[in-house]
């Protein structure tokens, strides 16, 4: 759960940038997506019914599976908006794969970033895994500061 809220809090944050702050909400969809294509089905499949699926879906953190599902899901959104969206849950998807790369997994490396080209797995151990735990409460005020914030500067100026 950490994690999947530090995922989400890198897509909102940097969601609030004035001048992208329109997409944010494409942008943070793409920082939660690839966890959404993997451990929603893992736990289902794999934890609940026992059907081993995890060498299937752990193609969704490669950036090419991104691109092709982020596309996928911007046909759905109207056509004057749809490249953005498709740029933004992308970009989003981009990032979170980016944040999983630098962690140091228990064990060795499982993310292929080259995936079709390359089963090459690859980490750069720049932090633990569960790093997240210990930045929780700092992310957590970091997105409530930039939920709350910008409407009380808002209603003050007025």
């Amino acid at each position: 759960m950490p994690d999947l809220f530090a995922h989400f809090a890198s897509g909102y944050l940097i969601g609030r940038i004035p001048s992208i702050r329109s997409w944010s909400a494409f942008l943070t969809l793409g920082a939660i997506l690839p966890d959404l294509l993997t451990r929603i089905p893992e736990i289902i499949l794999d934890r609940f019914l026992g059907i081993p699926i995890y060498h299937f879906v752990e193609i969704f953190h490669s950036p090419l599976c991104l691109l092709l599902t982020s596309f996928a899901i911007s046909l759905l959104i109207e056509h004057r908006a749809r490249s953005k969206a498709f740029l933004s849950i992308f970009l989003g998807s981009t990032i979170h794969v980016v944040l999983d790369l630098m962690q140091k997994q228990f064990g060795s490396a499982i993310y292929m970033p080259f995936f079709p080209f390359s089963l090459d797995k690859v980490q750069w151990g720049l932090f633990h895994f569960n790093a997240s735990i210990v930045f929780f409460p700092l992310l957590l005020i970091l997105v409530f500061a930039a939920w709350i914030l910008p409407d009380a500067l808002r209603k003050h100026r007025r």
